[in-house]
């Protein structure tokens, strides 16, 4: 219970009154007997112990009555279902992910979880402060605000098709909220609860603070999709030769119908094929001239149509000419080599017009003639990279390599890893370090063990340079006994320096890298962006394709597609929850339970005419109780007192 004028608690002290009167104001009587009133006396003791108990009585009910009274003026409120209640700090955790995207009869799922989440903010008070994180979309920032600005970012958000991360957006959630000054602090997750968008590795994120949660009390139903693609096995095709594409399904009942796919070319079916659910279907495409290849591959669409279509972008080009100086392995050899032979590219010369130059040990560096591209493979000795430096300083290149104390085995990683490093794990490597002033156009594609592995930068005449910081040996990493080598030669002589793309596919909610040259981004919606200073577009929740333009010109196009995870439509379990949210989760399966549940501290009504009732009832009893007790003085006598005879003097 809570008060709105404790200070009216002062008055208290009032019931010292009764008390006082009680305990120090005793009435004054004369006592006379004489003996024809001895039976009085035997009377008032006989009903002394009544006088006393009404006498107690008057008292409780004196003091009772100035306790009500003053209660009601105190205005009491009482724990109850009423709206009212303190000003609380709430952060909405709102699930746009593409599995919001289903729909269920006539319903998207995303619009009932935008109703849900607005019910909270019909129940909201004035002072109560609101954010909005939508867990489809966590590079957009959540603003603080009231429940109108709330209100109004709900209703603006619409279905992403990257992978919720619940887990992640509640412990942002709680960073939010804990930062507020409000004593009272709530989180509202409002998903459908799909058990791939929950980290259970990080058990509780919201720790004590109380998260209500919202849980569909339907099934969800069964979902067809198309998970990944790859061209030419991950290998962007080459102008003339015919390209294939890989299409994988998800997984479906034993026995299930096969399900047909086809690609379209510029809106045209090109090729068509069937495949069964957790199969691969495979799409002949007929061979391309020079230049970019944009098209989707679709299947019928079911209840969750976002991942019915997955696109793919490639660039039909040359071979590109690569020249190597120095002495790379023997393993980089012979995967050049079986890259010249597919026609894939083309080796030997004296690096004139040479898309990309391989340099080893930074030999031939920004020597005539130029190329356009350079990939920079440190020596095996390293007793050789002063040498190495000398030459990337004089190339202005911003970066150094210095050997490394110890070493240790790590696996690649990074966002957007060029093809082939991914899984390629790293047993040695050099520091890679910054020199001079940071550059806006260097970024690190890989790390291992949290140090850059592979830096991209720009010597000071502007071509871009591949730093790796392990030469292409077994001793270093696994990358040269790998198929990987294959796939990343191809895409930094294809791919990464612009003539062509490696036809593998991005994620949506995924950064997405800008290629070497590209000052605006073309997204599928149409608009157009600037290529920021990171060289990275985060907002990238649309699936399509990305045109990126340089001077007016598309230097290259990326599909992005869903997340294979969204696919799965699963849910967490009831016994799941405490673990995959926090320790005081609170579920809600209708709006009626959901309108009850959100704002946990609530204030019912004030109780103070009840008391003041009361009062005047308590009042009412010991005005009884005194009238009953009200006797005129009797007089008394003792039995030694005569009374004198009629007439006597």
């Amino acid at each position: 219970m809570s008060l709105l004028s404790p200070w009216f608690l002062m008055a208290s002290a009032a019931v010292a009154v009764p008390l006082f009167l009680h305990l120090f104001h005793k009435r004054k009587t004369v006592r006379i007997s004489f003996p024809a009133l001895r039976y009085l006396e035997r009377t008032e003791r006989e009903h002394a112990h009544e006088i006393r108990f009404r006498q107690i009585l008057l008292l409780l009910a004196r003091i009772g009555a100035i306790v009500l009274l003053v209660l009601a003026g105190a205005r009491p409120l009482i724990p109850g279902p009423g709206t009212a209640h303190p000003p609380t700090a709430v952060a909405i955790v709102l699930d746009n992910s593409m599995s919001s995207g289903l729909v269920v009869g006539d319903e998207r799922r995303l619009d009932r979880l935008k109703a849900i989440a607005e019910r909270s903010l019909d129940a909201a008070g004035p002072d109560d402060l609101f954010w909005v994180l939508r867990a489809g979309e966590p590079w957009l920032p959540a603003a603080l605000g009231t429940a109108d600005d709330a209100r109004e970012a709900v209703r603006a958000s619409e279905v992403s098709a990257a992978r919720g991360d619940v887990t992640a957006a509640l412990r942002r959630a709680v960073d939010l909220v804990g930062a507020s000054s409000l004593e009272h602090r709530e989180i509202h997750l409002v998903s459908d609860l799909q058990a791939t968008a929950f980290d259970l590795s990080v058990p509780g994120p919201a720790g004590s603070i109380p998260v209500v949660t919202w849980a569909p009390d339907d099934d969800p139903p069964p979902n067809r999709a198309l998970v990944e693609l790859l061209v030419g096995s991950g290998l962007a095709p080459v102008e003339g030769q015919r390209a294939d594409l890989s299409v994988r399904l998800s997984e479906g009942p034993d026995g299930a119908e096969p399900i047909g796919v086809r690609a379209l070319l510029d809106g045209r079916i090109r090729a068509a094929g069937t495949a069964p659910p957790g199969a691969v279907a495979t799409l002949p495409l007929p061979s391309t001239g020079a230049g970019w290849v944009v098209g989707v591959v679709e299947s019928d669409p079911d209840a969750l149509s976002l991942d019915d279509r997955r696109y793919f972008a490639f660039r039909s080009r040359p071979p590109p000419a690569v020249h190597v100086v120095g002495e790379p392995g023997r393993f980089a050899r012979e995967a050049l080599g079986v890259l010249e032979d597919a026609l894939r590219l083309r080796t030997g010369g004296g690096g004139e017009g040479a898309e990309l130059r391989v340099s080893v040990g930074g030999a031939g560096l920004s020597e005539a003639p130029t190329a356009r591209a350079y990939l920079v493979v440190p020596p095996a000795d390293p007793t050789l990279l002063p040498a190495l430096d000398v030459r990337l300083r004089s190339a202005g290149v911003p970066w150094r390599l210095s050997a490394r104390a110890a070493s240790g085995g790590a696996e690649l990683a990074g966002s957007g890893l060029p093809p082939g490093l991914a899984g390629v794990s790293v047993d040695s490597w050099y520091a890679i370090e910054p020199t001079g002033e940071a550059t806006s156009q260097s970024r690190v594609l890989a790390e291992v063990a949290g140090e850059p592995w592979l830096v991209e930068s720009r010597t000071a005449a502007g071509e871009p340079v591949l730093l790796l910081a392990s030469p292409l040996d077994p001793a270093s990493s696994s990358l040269p006994v790998s198929a990987g080598l294959v796939r990343f030669l191809d895409w930094a002589a294809g791919g990464w320096t612009g003539p062509g793309s490696s036809g593998s596919e991005q994620l949506a909610g995924q950064p997405l890298p800008a290629p070497a040259g590209a000052t605006h981004v073309v997204l599928p919606s149409g608009d157009t962006l600037a290529v920021d200073g990171t060289r990275t577009v985060s907002a990238t929740g649309s699936v399509g394709h990305y045109g990126f333009i340089a001077s007016d010109t598309v230097v290259a196009w990326v599909a992005v597609n869903p997340a294979p995870a969204e696919s799965d439509l699963s849910r967490l379990g009831d016994d799941e929850l405490e673990r995959a949210a926090g320790d005081n989760v609170v579920v809600a399966s209708s709006e009626a339970a959901w309108a009850r549940s959100v704002f946990r501290e609530r204030t019912g009504p004030e109780i103070w005419w009840p008391l003041l009732l009361l009062a005047a009832l308590v009042l009412l009893v010991e005005s009884r109780l005194a009238a009953a007790g009200t006797q005129s003085p009797t007089p008394t006598r003792t039995s030694n007192d005569t009374v004198p005879a009629h007439g006597a003097s």
